[in-house]
């Protein structure tokens, strides 16, 4: 998958991207997001279906072939009990009880990616979306150094989870909260947000001394299992324009991993620009 850069014409009227902080520019960004496959649905339900007997030995001819006939049907009964089986299996029986019934998403088992850029010795401010709130997309500014842009400030746009369906279940955001701007440079607004309904997984930077360009990796949630195993995924991955400008030096793709959703964000900016940026992630999960 190719990610770019925002235009940043549409971003920021007449400015235009060059080299950043002492660092050679990069004339083209490619990178390739691999999402989550889903997992697979509840088996069928197996219902078992008895063959007929054979009829009995001709003791009066006739009087044997009707009594194997009756054993037949009573083959193709034990066939209707096995759909009846079938019928059953997406019944949300648990252990002889019904299986409960999911009210809502929370974050639960916290833990942070590595920080990538300039970070130095310094440790990374971190900001959180409050409660169970998770991080939908960014804004901030960005200002010029040299000539090119660097980040210079940074704040999360949070989301709230909620849970929709009865029996199939669909996970859609909500807007939420703003945390507060990590940074202090820079005049030149941005903004980068997921698609719909879909939440941060991961990210991307190039930097130099600071953050030039930001990308953000996003995701849908999905709920699967059977009724008494449901759980919440991660689907496909989605890349969203990055911010910024094109000095620096790649670092590797990160993700929150394999189920974990991001809703901190730290930063490394000693009052002035960014200089490096990583996530803080946690697990979704649903509530009864």
């Amino acid at each position: 998958m190719t990610r770019h850069p925002l235009g940043l014409s549409a971003l920021i009227s007449g400015l235009v991207l060059a080299s950043c902080n002492a660092i050679s520019g990069i004339d083209g960004l490619t990178f390739d997001g691999v999402g989550a496959s889903g997992g697979a649905g509840a088996p069928p339900g197996v219902g078992g279906g008895g063959s007929g007997g054979d009829g009995g030995a001709a003791v009066g001819g006739a009087g044997g072939e009707a009594g194997g006939a009756g054993g037949e049907a009573g083959g193709a009964g034990g066939e209707a009990v096995g759909a009846g089986g079938e019928a059953g299996g997406g019944g949300g029986d648990c252990d002889g009880e019904p299986c409960p019934t999911p009210t809502g998403v929370d974050v639960v088992d916290q833990a942070d990616t590595e920080v990538h850029g300039n970070r130095g010795t310094a440790t990374p401010a971190t900001e959180r979306c409050p409660g169970s709130q998770v991080i939908v997309g960014f804004r901030g500014t960005v200002g010029m150094l040299g000539e090119s842009y660097i980040h210079g400030k940074i704040q999360a746009q949070c989301g709230h989870l909620e849970l929709t369906g009865d029996g199939s279940y669909t996970i859609t955001t909500a807007p939420g909260d703003v945390t507060a701007l990590q940074g202090a440079y820079g005049s030149e607004s941005w903004d980068m947000m997921c698609p719909e309904d879909e939440v941060v997984v991961g990210f991307s930077v190039w930097a130099g001394s600071y953050v030039d360009l930001l990308f953000i990796a996003c995701a849908p949630l999905v709920v699967t299992g059977p009724p008494g195993g449901l759980r919440v995924e991660i689907g496909p991955v989605t890349w969203p324009d990055g911010v910024g400008g094109d000095g620096g030096s790649e670092f590797p793709d990160t993700f929150c991993g394999a189920d974990p959703i991001a809703n901190r964000f730290q930063t490394v900016s000693a009052n002035g620009p960014i200089a490096a940026f990583g996530l803080g992630c946690a697990t979704p999960s649903l509530t009864y």
